[in-house]
């Protein structure tokens, strides 16, 4: 019996040390790039500072914040496999 509850026990906590490490698993698969230069499996906030070709070849939508570090609500979306022209001071959040 004691050691069904040890082998219970070290599951449990493969799984919690498995859920509870960030990796590129929460990362769009793909890549974004910004005035051809390439981001692979993006994920986070990209700075746009001037008016800038973006193009969002991963599986996940972009989206567009009309001011610096992706604060504040959206105001566009880029889905995946689309190019848009995105003006300076925006940013772009893949997550």
């Amino acid at each position: 019996m004691r050691r069904i509850g040890s082998t219970l026990a070290t599951f449990a906590t493969a799984g919690v040390l498995a859920l509870s490490v960030p990796g590129s698993a929460f990362a769009a698969n793909g890549f974004l790039a910004i005035d051809g230069v390439r981001h692979n499996d993006p994920r986070g906030c990209f700075e746009i500072a001037k008016l800038s070709t973006v193009f969002n070849f991963t599986d996940t939508p972009a989206l567009v914040h009309n001011v610096p570090g992706c604060a504040g609500g959206f105001v566009s979306v880029i889905p995946p496999g689309l190019a848009v022209q995105v003006p300076g001071t925006h940013s772009i959040y893949l997550g």
